[in-house]
């Protein structure tokens, strides 16, 4: 038998099981040795019974003084009762439905127990106790640290603790390809002392010097890839594009607004990586209201200006005419012109008018233009990477909201560039604020510049908890800010109405307010099952004022922008992360207007929780970010759209100490075996696919 061994090979028990653990990818030997416990029951704790109290997760050394068996006619089961004993006290212990304890418990005979203690009016009891002889001690039943695995359903805990202690010494002889000189440099354990330690520790140092040896290995799997990406870039040559010092300092003065000496560092950065003649490979992550936008044009300025296009992708038709309105006031004037291209909407803004295309004609004449060079900038969705779609000297793809774009969209649009043996220069941009260890990791091979500062005429936003029983005077006051001629956004975790889940929807509420707090003002309704049109008309009708308040569901996320409104409403909102409710709360404090966020969970008691009490306190999106790292894990931080984490089973991405050194690590060994770089030949996929991150998100 070895490491590539089916599982059914480990015996009768493992036969049973391989069908159940192959659901969870669990195939040989070595699968079933590196699925590792989630986390530990810690009976580290071990204590005389007289000291035991209740709650406490406990180890003691107890006699069996007497053994016997009951049925609980109630419940329709049989219940196990002991009374154990040290030379402090007593305490009894009951299990259920476990007849077979009545001789396997042997009186008179010491045993370690382990359990929580409870208290009732029966007196203080164990509930369920593990326990294992003094003599001839079986770790995979009781050990200070029992592992606890993510189960598929038809297998316990207790049989795959057993089936995994089946594969020890096979686990002393996984090889460890980990360099000596890194694992003495970072104080890390041997591979297979690593593996053993985290299935069944004795010690905390053990269970922790495991966890970081494992989680190094995945962290640095990713890193050295990343710094093979960024080696391999390196080698590549992009447009060199000049910069046009006189074009964009008047750009900067035309604005309505100073830039922030963050906006002007995140230019240059990008204007020094385009002029360099490689491939620009940047990720601008700015808080909501930051202006990245403002940035990406000074970028486009140049490169129009040099005879270059660029495409500016959005992920939604909304937020792609949006930033076609922003861009056609920030250009007017100048000597290029820029369309909008999306499913639904085929326009261009030329020698300052705006040209609609009304007919297949007039929107394959658009099509033309474009790929002749004659449309500098153009903004559009996914529909910019389809076939029909060509470009003569693209130079420059700006991605917006880039984690809901994957790998392949990002190489389809960057293979459209027109201009021969020449890659494109990449600005990836995010208004959801990343905590910089993730950052890092998901994105390593990427340059990074933040925009922290916000302008300076940009508002605080009053945050408020309003309970469930207060939620009609929240109503209220929001119906007087529409009185004022203010707007209002109402936020809804669904569309319609859900049995299984007590929330609100937004159809529901629509209708509900139109009826009771909002009756006689008009209303809005907006979620993802609309057509386009239905969206563009309804944001329209929000945008030009006919409606005062807008219920919509989370489409209204990112990119919005409505300067009269001034309150946001969430139901629901414990359901949401606080990445998710800071970029609600960006939607509002975008005029001079004092606005608010209330927060509307679905019941007073969720109202308490920590996530809702942090965007109280917290304005800053980064540390809100960091704090939903702690709260929730990195995989929900972006929500669902970014799925494309890499998948570790170890590793932490809040562990930034342990990134920054996985990824010195990297660069190092790259370093050391700079002879044998793999030049020519070598791609970007290969990288991706021989460290597992082929389908991951990493632009």
């Amino acid at each position: 038998m070895d490491l590539n061994s089916p599982v059914a090979a480990l015996g009768p028990i493992a036969k049973r099981a391989a069908s159940i653990l192959k659901s969870v990818g669990v195939l040989t030997v070595k699968d079933l040795i590196f699925y590792f416990p989630y986390r530990y029951e810690d009976f580290s704790r071990r204590v005389p019974i007289s000291q035991t109290r209740e709650g406490e997760s406990v180890t003691f050394v107890g006699t069996v003084e007497k053994v016997s068996s009951r049925r609980s006619f109630r419940r329709r089961m049989t219940l196990i009762e002991a009374v154990l004993s040290d030379s402090s006290g007593k305490v009894t212990a009951l299990w259920f439905n476990q007849s077979y304890l009545l001789k396997a418990l042997v009186k008179g005979t010491e045993y370690r127990f382990a359990g929580k203690i409870t208290k009732s009016k029966f007196g203080t009891r164990m509930i369920n106790p593990l326990y294992e002889p003094l003599a001839g001690v079986n770790s995979a039943y009781v050990s200070p640290f029992i592992p606890v695995y993510s189960l598929p359903k038809g297998i316990s805990q207790y049989a795959l603790r057993r089936l995994v202690r089946s594969c020890e010494p096979l686990m002393r002889a996984i090889p460890d390809d980990l360099p000596e000189e890194i694992r003495s440099k970072y104080g890390l354990m041997r591979l297979d002392t690593a593996v053993i330690k985290a299935h069944f520790p004795l010690t905390h140092g053990e269970r922790d010097g495991a966890r970081r040896r494992l989680g190094f290995d995945e962290l640095f799997k990713v890193e050295l890839a990343m710094a093979e990406l960024r080696r391999l870039r390196s080698e590549k040559i992009a447009p060199a594009v000049p910069f046009d010092e006189a074009a964009t300092k008047a750009l900067v003065a035309s604005l309505p607004f100073k830039l922030t000496d963050d906006q002007r560092r995140a230019a240059w950065e990008g204007l020094l990586d385009m002029k360099s003649g490689r491939p620009m490979n940047r990720l601008l992550n700015g808080d909501v209201g930051s202006g990245k936008t403002v940035v990406a044009a000074i970028m486009m300025l140049n490169a129009a200006r040099a005879g270059f296009q660029s495409a500016f992708m959005a992920p939604t038709e909304i937020l792609a005419r949006q930033h076609f309105e922003s861009l056609k006031k920030i250009f007017a004037g100048q000597p290029f012109s820029v369309a909008l291209w999306t499913n639904s909407y085929k326009r261009a803004f030329a020698d300052g008018r705006e040209i609609v295309c009304a007919n297949k004609t007039e929107s394959a004449g658009l099509a033309d233009d474009i790929a002749a060079g004659r449309m500098s900038v153009i903004i559009g969705t996914h529909a910019l990477i389809e076939d029909a779609l060509h470009f003569s000297s693209l130079a420059l793809a700006v991605i917006d909201e880039q984690h809901r774009f994957g790998v392949k969209a990002r190489q389809l649009l960057c293979s459209k560039g027109g201009i021969a043996g020449a890659e494109l220069h990449l600005l990836s941009m995010t208004a959801t604020p990343i905590p910089r260890s993730l950052a890092l990791t998901v994105f390593g091979d990427l340059d990074l510049s933040l925009l922290r500062k916000k302008p300076k005429d940009r508002q605080v936003i009053e945050t408020r908890i309003v309970p469930a029983s207060r939620r009609a005077e929240a109503y209220a006051f929001a119906r007087r800010e529409m009185e004022t001629g203010r707007q209002v956004f109402v936020i809804c975790p669904l569309i319609e109405e859900s049995e299984a889940l007590e929330v609100v929807s937004a159809e529901e509420e629509f209708a509900r307010l139109g009826r009771e707090d909002f009756a006689g003002l008009p209303l809005g309704l907006l979620h993802g099952r609309m057509t386009a049109t239905e969206k563009e008309d309804t944001m329209r009708d929000f945008l030009e004022r006919k409606t005062m308040a807008l219920v919509s569901t989370s489409v209204i996320e990112v990119g919005i922008d409505v300067p009269n409104a001034t309150v946001m409403c969430i139901t629901g909102a414990e359901r949401f992360g606080l990445a998710q409710l800071h970029q609600f709360r960006g939607r509002v404090g975008r005029s001079e207007h004092k606005s608010y966020c209330l927060l509307m969970p679905t019941t007073d008691e969720a109202a308490e929780k920590d996530r809702l009490r942090a965007m109280v306190e917290l304005r800053d999106g980064f540390e809100l970010a960091e704090k939903d790292l702690f709260l929730r894990g990195p995989g929900e931080i972006l929500g669902e759209t970014q799925s494309g984490f890499p998948a570790f089973r170890v590793a932490s991405l809040g562990d930034v100490e342990l990134i920054k050194e996985a990824k010195q690590a990297a660069d190092e060994y790259l370093l050391s075996k700079d002879s044998e770089w793999r030049s020519g030949g070598v791609t970007e996929k290969q990288i991706l696919k021989e460290a597992g991150l082929e389908t991951v998100h990493l632009e």
